[in-house]
């Protein structure tokens, strides 16, 4: 364990010892799971910004506040994050929300009291709001008045997200009809269990078929990546002589980059250990190495037909804090 996983395990069970006093152990323990293991929200969003390439600093902020009457006026939200877009370098303040309702209600002295941190540091406040799997960024403003608090649709927050234009996120599609396919070649049979044979077999061809109908034997690992994605569906025909097995990718089904991630990681996982871990993934990035740079595997999969549209998707109304720059109307 490196110097900086020691120092963050350091701290979880520290906080676990000041919140359950010193002499409890097994409170602490089962304290130190629960912070550790309980994925928390906000470091799965802090690590599918890092890794989606144009956030160049996340943390958590210390939300213990003193003088307690500080807490009447100031709500501290849970990350400042810094975002770099082509032209222009945006210090936002985040408060990371999960709720599987499609309405996300925010209470009328909470958001005040968000609203007076963000004009103290000088800093815009986001929400970041996972709704199933479904990561949406969005501006405070987004908020309406509804009885005496405020709240916000999902599809109102969808279609207002932050995540392409800040946070570098992407939608991506498919075309119809992409797919890769094995042909085997029966050798000899290995067992026979009444209606079911095992055969040891050779592999005749291998091929990627693009959504033109073309055959593709160069089959790059990025191009695997983005396969591996989506959902499949999976075919088995077999002869005397061949079996044949494809996985095509199922007509009109797209992905989000940010989604892509969380099936990526958990290909590497085995059953058994299906989570993932996402606080471990703050202290030591290594697993994420191995899927970086997913936009070039993007644009090589649509140079082979593999990909059909890449969307970086605009909000449909502009907060105020975003610059002339980075404004363009519509869907790119």
């Amino acid at each position: 364990m490196d110097e900086v996983m020691l120092m963050d395990r350091s701290r979880i069970l520290h906080e676990a010892l000041e919140q359950c006093g010193w002499g409890n152990p097994d409170e602490v323990v089962q304290r130190v799971l629960r912070l550790n293991i309980g994925l928390p929200a906000e470091d799965e969003f802090a690590v599918i910004c890092s890794w989606l390439g144009r956030c160049s600093l996340i943390h958590k902020l210390d939300q213990q506040q003193i003088p307690r009457s500080s807490r009447d006026i100031y709500q501290v939200p849970d990350l400042l994050a810094v975002f770099n877009t082509e032209k222009n370098q945006y210090r936002v303040l985040i408060e990371v929300k999960t709720k599987q309702e499609k309405n996300l209600t925010l209470r009328a002295k909470d958001r005040e009291k968000l609203l007076k941190y963000g004009e103290l540091l000088g800093m815009p406040v986001l929400f970041a709001w996972k709704r199933h799997s479904i990561w949406t960024l969005f501006d405070i403003s987004l908020f309406e008045r509804f009885n005496k608090n405020y709240r916000v649709d999902f599809f109102s927050a969808l279609s207002n997200s932050l995540m392409s234009l800040l946070a570098g996120d992407v939608n991506y599609q498919l075309g119809d009809g992409v797919g890769l396919s094995f042909k085997f070649r029966k050798d000899e049979i290995h067992a026979n269990d009444g209606d079911t044979e095992t055969w040891k077999t050779r592999i005749e061809d291998i091929h990627l078929l693009d959504y033109a109908g073309q055959k593709n034997y160069k089959i790059s690992p990025k191009t695997l990546s983005i396969l591996n994605t989506c959902e499949l569906d999976e075919k088995t025909e077999v002869d005397e002589e061949f079996i044949q097995q494809s996985f095509t990718v199922r007509a009109g089904v797209g992905n989000m980059a940010h989604r892509a991630m969380e099936t990526l990681l958990k290909l590497k996982k085995s059953d058994a250990e299906s989570n993932i871990h996402w606080r471990s993934l703050l202290v030591d990035e290594s697993p994420l190495q191995s899927i970086s740079d997913f936009q070039s595997a993007l644009d090589e999969a649509l140079q082979q037909k593999v990909v059909k549209y890449i969307l970086l998707q605009h909000p449909q109304k502009y907060p105020e804090f975003i610059k002339d720059e980075d404004n363009a109307k519509g869907i790119h």
